[in-house]
């Protein structure tokens, strides 16, 4: 069974403490995350990341705060990125938002699920931030869509989580 990994919006703005919408705790999942990389690399699966990618007058910001705005280091992914075989960049569009890593809130794809059919893969771990919001919308496109789904609670970080 074909298996991958998906890291969802690992991003500066997100990970560090300094960042724009930082998830507490989210800067220590870094090595656990990378340390799943490694396993999926090693074993020939697929290491897929999203990003959160916005304009600058993009309609979430009303409700979040800029954050993860195109063309700034809060986009950067927080962790080497060489052995990711597809990036899937998310919320680019300013009038619709676009949680999961699937669809965005119009139901328009972002073409995960497109890539994943195309590389027979069956078999998913999620892992990334916000567990409540992205990692969640993520996790039920991904059940909803017939994939064995495993959420790494370990490689996850949420807003609720206390430093």
């Amino acid at each position: 069974m074909n298996k991958a990994l998906i890291i969802v919006d690992y991003q500066f703005d997100f990970v560090d403490p300094s960042g724009k919408l930082y998830v507490p705790t989210a800067e220590t999942k870094k090595n656990y995350i990378e340390k799943l990389i490694e396993e999926f690399y090693d074993n020939k699966n697929l290491i897929i990341a999203t990003k959160d990618v916005h304009p600058i007058d993009h309609y979430s910001f009303k409700e979040w705060g800029p954050h993860c705005v195109v063309n700034t280091n809060g986009t950067d992914l927080y962790f080497d990125a060489s052995k990711v075989n597809k990036i899937i960049e998310k919320g680019k569009n300013k009038e619709t938002e676009s949680y999961s890593a699937f669809f965005d809130e119009k139901g328009n794809s972002n073409f995960l699920d497109e890539y994943l059919r195309e590389n027979n893969i069956q078999e998913l771990t999620i892992v990334g931030v916000a567990l409540e919001v992205c990692v969640k919308a993520t996790f039920d496109h991904a059940i909803e869509l017939g994939y064995k789904t495993n959420l790494d609670l370990k490689g996850c970080a949420g807003f609720q989580d206390k430093k």
